[in-house]
């Protein structure tokens, strides 16, 4: 069962079969539950322009840090699709949360929605994809070497806090629009089970092709929104084209002057999108 963290504003812990999950949940007891994944690195403080929207909006909100990210554990487990659908299902359990929710994915956060809803139909109301991985992350050839066994993980942990964190402004069309706390509270998570579980999601091909995933997830005929940012230089939009031939009923927006973090560089217009789709 759940167990409240010393500071309940702050957020709780859920034990489960894999280890611990941090995770918040806010709006009325009543309200259309929704879930938000966040992406490959950054935890699910992502999400708190969206989080607070969907609340005042009277959902019921559920972030959390996916394993080996944020104030999760880091277990010995894949950090694959198999580890964090299987992490997603065991949260809503502990919770618990009995019928279909709406799931938001970010980037990588995007797979992981797609694949919890072809393995898991009856307990997703809808999808919305922000930007997802769907053929997969251009990477230069020194972010292959993350790929490498050793290696890549001996990469992160000497260089991995400043590259990624200089990183983040890669991901804003304007990158003065990022909040100013962001790389802070990004780096204050990167310990040593940080970059294991970054280089192990690497060798596992998170960032990498996911059509079977998505193609699958279309077979299930579940509401589908995506949202792409159209100066995204992390997922490029012409990837939109492919989720769009492989879940041909998805409804895709793309939305102006905004690159990998569209709810962030433009939430006036991405939160009264989500808001409307994940209505019941």
């Amino acid at each position: 069962m759940p167990t409240t963290s010393p500071r309940p504003s702050a957020g709780m812990w859920a034990q489960l079969p894999q280890g611990r999950t941090w995770y918040q949940l806010a709006g009325p007891e009543n309200g259309a539950p929704v879930v938000l994944i966040h992406g490959f690195s950054v935890p699910s403080c992502v999400w708190d322009g969206t989080f607070e929207h969907l609340v005042k909006a009277g959902f019921r909100v559920l972030r959390y840090d996916l394993y080996g990210r944020g104030r999760s554990d880091r277990p010995n487990c894949s950090y694959g699709l198999d580890c964090y659908v299987a992490q997603l299902a065991a949260l809503l359990d502990a919770i618990p949360w009995r019928t279909p929710v709406g799931v938001v994915g970010l980037s990588m956060g995007g797979p992981i929605a797609a694949a919890f809803t072809a393995a898991h139909p009856q307990r997703v109301r809808s999808v919305a994809l922000i930007d997802p991985v769907v053929e997969g992350v251009p990477l230069t050839w020194k972010q292959r070497l993350l790929a490498v066994p050793v290696l890549g993980e001996w990469i992160l942990r000497l260089w991995g806090k400043r590259q990624l964190s200089e990183g983040l402004k890669h991901d804003f069309y304007r990158p003065e629009r990022m909040p100013s706390s962001m790389p802070a509270r990004y780096r204050a998570y990167m310990d040593p089970g940080f970059f294991r579980a970054i280089h192990l999601s690497v060798r596992q091909g998170m960032l990498g092709d996911h059509r079977a995933v998505f193609q699958a997830m279309g077979k299930r005929l579940v509401p589908v929104l995506a949202l792409w940012g159209e100066e995204d230089r992390t997922v490029p939009p012409s990837q939109a084209e492919t989720l769009k031939a492989l879940v041909p009923h998805a409804v895709v927006k793309f939305i102006p002057q905004a690159g990998h973090l569209p709810h962030i560089e433009q939430p006036e217009v991405v939160h009264p999108l989500l808001a409307a789709f994940l209505a019941p």
